[in-house]
């Protein structure tokens, strides 16, 4: 299977989309979850693995996909 090669700027791009995602989540759930029932790492790293699945679903959803044969 070939790989497709993506540039370095089109990586920042998703980089720069994570961290937005990841921001989003995080005060959210700084915002809600915190002063009721959880620790703020805890928080934190809740918001790193929903980024993270959320990176995994929209990068196979938007990635471009080789021509099948």
């Amino acid at each position: 299977m070939q790989r497709s090669r993506s540039s370095v700027a089109v990586e920042i791009g998703w980089l720069l989309v994570f961290l937005a995602i990841f921001a989003a989540i995080a005060w959210a759930l700084l915002r809600w979850l915190v002063p009721h029932h959880f620790n703020d790492r805890i928080a934190v790293m809740m918001a790193a693995i929903f980024a993270g699945l959320a990176m995994i679903a929209i990068r196979a959803r938007f990635s471009p996909r080789p021509p099948r044969r």
